[in-house]
């Protein structure tokens, strides 16, 4: 897939006023500049003054205003926060969660966790539609309808770190009413003497204001929780013996994936995978992706197991000219032989990635013009809509290995930073030159996309341009035009 980016979110600030980008101009706001907002009120558990719940506690952080995350030698009892009853988060317009955080370098690798937990991720944000979902106690961080993971102790400590989430929910579910903020949530390990510090936490739209329309990163809530590696779950099944809470999962896109087997006695069934590599080998393979972040996954197992795992009937806006897609991906192994190369792997490491996009009008697309990696990989694409296409199915087909898909992401437009885009397409030069009509010629490559310098598809009126170029061996480069 091309990689375009589709969400411009890999902006590096030392403090939130830095930010550049209009999308900030619109933010929800529940903490900025290390000082609670208006926007919300914590809400106190009944029993606090018996179990000490987890607080927030305004204070500073080397002369910087700051939020401290006092957490308690308690399990569960994550901060409540009640949003402005008159005035929700709406998930339609600001749907992109920015924490900004520092973690002590107390709490770095293992250290904070030990053994016991160090499969968790350590920041685990939940989103409650209701007031009463907030209040219930069936409820804490990772089991809202919406979750949010950032596992912080695996970077930089005793350093301001900002991350951008998207927040993948139902469609069904547009306002926000209240927020479990989480950290280290499972610590047992005795008082805890020093603490996170929070100094901005919001929710932003993209710069271009464009929603995905489709996006699912298979976390179920109150469906699929588990703590082992290559733990897997059955997320829904037609055999009527299974556990009704598996069958009953509200799927984050809004659409429950078709799925057969070619030979499964239990019924069909679709399974999501926790495949958490070992703690000594966090973080080694360079892909700035960790298990802990991404939780949980989609399994596609192999073409002697499985026939295609189908999500049907994407609905796509109207006057929709070009999808935008991205995903992570990766090959899929047991974790006790991520040391051992498989067998498999020398089979498909050329082989194209069967992934497509088929139109209702009936074309069936090439999503995936790349190859299987052993390591969490983000995939990005752009295809163009046939003309009367109204709906799309997203078609993940078996390989000879398993492979696990996550944070599926399509959208009708996108907007990148332009530096960062060329820098990661430049896997050749391009020879090109304007014509007399003004037209880009391109004599060492096919053309496949043209972008102004705001990262937006470029129209007439636009002079100063980056075009995207795929050569005979697939490998794509960025170049600046000056167009007549």
């Amino acid at each position: 897939m091309k990689r375009l980016h589709l969400l411009s979110l890999a902006i590096i600030a030392s403090s939130m006023s830095l930010f550049a980008g209009s999308a900030f101009d619109y933010a929800y706001w529940i903490i900025r500049d290390g000082k609670f907002t208006n926007n919300f009120n914590v809400i106190h558990y009944d029993d606090e003054a018996i179990k000490g719940s987890d607080d927030l506690v305004e204070t500073s952080k080397d002369g910087v205003n700051a939020v401290e995350f006092r957490k308690k030698n308690t399990s569960f009892l994550d901060p409540r926060i009640l949003f402005d009853t008159l005035n929700p988060l709406n998930l339609n317009t600001n749907y992109v969660m920015v924490l900004e955080y520092m973690i002590p370098a107390q709490h770095a690798g293992t250290q904070l966790v030990g053994a016991s937990n160090g499969n968790k991720p350590l920041f685990i944000i939940g989103l409650t539609p209701t007031e009463k979902e907030l209040r219930s106690s069936s409820y804490n961080a990772p089991h809202c309808p919406a979750v949010v993971f950032i596992d912080g102790k695996w970077g930089v400590t005793d350093q301001w770190v900002s991350t951008y989430k998207y927040v993948y929910a139902n469609p069904t579910i547009t306002s926000i009413q209240g927020m479990f903020l989480s950290y280290a949530r499972e610590y047992l390990d005795g008082d805890m003497e020093v603490f996170p510090y929070i100094r901005n936490l919001c929710f932003i739209p993209t710069d271009d204001n464009v929603k995905p329309f489709y996006a699912e990163n298979f976390t179920f809530a109150n469906y699929v929780i588990g703590e082992f590696y290559g733990e897997s779950y059955s997320i829904y099944s037609g055999n009527a013996k299974l556990n009704k809470k598996t069958t009953d999962a509200v799927f984050h896109g809004g659409i429950k994936p078709v799925i057969t087997e070619r030979d499964n006695e239990s019924g069909i069934y679709l399974s999501t995978f926790r495949n958490f590599i070992p703690n000594e080998l966090r973080n080694t393979d360079g892909s700035g992706y960790l298990d802990d972040e991404i939780l949980q996954a989609l399994l596609i197992e192999s073409e002697a197991e499985r026939d295609s795992v189908v999500i049907p009937g994407i609905q796509l806006p109207a006057g929709i000219s070009q999808i935008h897609s991205e995903m992570l991906i990766k090959k899929y192994y047991p974790y006790d032989n991520i040391a051992d190369i498989d067998p498999l792997y020398p089979s498909v490491v050329n082989e194209d990635m069967p992934i497509k996009l088929k139109f209702n009008t009936g074309e069936i697309v090439d999503l995936a013009r790349d190859t299987m990696k052993l390591f969490w990989t983000k995939y990005k694409g752009v295809v163009d809509v046939p003309a009367g296409a109204t709906s799309v199915d997203l078609i993940f087909t078996p390989m000879a290995c398993a492979y696990l898909v996550d944070e599926i992401i399509l959208s009708a437009s996108a907007f990148t930073d332009v530096k960062e885009f060329m820098a990661e397409n430049n896997d050749f030069e391009i020879i090109s030159y304007v014509d007399a009509e003004g037209n880009i010629i391109v004599l060492n490559g096919e053309l496949q996309a043209v972008y102004n310098m705001n990262g937006a598809i470029a129209n007439k009126n636009d002079k100063v341009v980056v075009i995207l170029v795929k050569n005979d061996e697939g490998k794509l480069a960025s170049k600046i035009i000056l167009r007549k």
